[in-house]
């Protein structure tokens, strides 16, 4: 229940903090009480990290919704992110953007001097 608890109090203070400029300029909140908001949020998230993992699991979403390598149901966390990595655009061509125009010739000319 604790960790509900947290989790509610964190809803309602992260909302609010979206919201701080509507409450400060309708004075709802003092400038000392939204720095309060501010410093419970983060207070929170620090109180919620250990459950993290486990307050997700518990939505029960699945791995395509989450699109995390990190949380998937198999656990295979390593493979999952190789795949990743190997999928992501900027990977799939070995021969980067610019890289004949601009570093081929640099990294063939300097090839054994030092400039020590």
């Amino acid at each position: 229940a604790a960790v509900m608890d947290r989790l509610v109090s964190l809803h309602a203070l992260a909302t609010m903090d979206d919201n701080l400029g509507d409450f400060l300029e309708d004075g709802h909140v003092s400038a000392d009480q939204a720095a309060a908001i501010r410093a419970e949020v983060a207070v929170l998230l620090a109180e919620l990290r250990p459950d993290a993992a486990a307050l997700v699991d518990s939505f029960a979403l699945d791995d395509y919704f989450l699109n995390s390598a990190l949380g998937s149901h198999d656990g295979d966390v390593y493979r999952r992110l190789y795949d990743e990595v190997q999928s992501a655009p900027f990977n799939a061509s070995h021969v980067p953007p610019g890289y004949a125009d601009l570093l081929h010739s640099r990294l063939i000319k300097g090839a054994g001097r030092s400039r020590l």
